[in-house]
């Protein structure tokens, strides 16, 4: 689970998660080659003028069966005085 929230750190930096949750959906073996799909579902400004964006994540193993599922939001930024 730490690996797909790894996914999101990478690509918006460290400490910018706001909110992350996950499940297994199936089970995860020793051995399993695992991968990360992480994909931006809106991106939305909060009352603190942050820029946010919401992510949902699926990691499959190497059979391409979901052995976990979840989502995040993370700070992208701030918005400007015009928007």
């Amino acid at each position: 689970m730490g690996a797909s929230g790894k996914v999101i750190t990478d690509w918006v930096g460290n400490g910018r998660l706001t909110r992350f949750g996950a499940r297994f959906v199936n089970l995860v073996y020793p051995g399993d080659t695992l991968t990360t799909t992480a994909t931006v579902e809106s991106l939305h400004v909060d009352e603190k003028g942050r820029r946010l964006a919401d992510f949902s994540l699926t990691t499959t193993n190497q059979d391409g069966l979901p052995v976990i599922t979840g989502q995040a939001t993370a700070e992208v930024g701030y918005a400007s005085a015009s928007s």
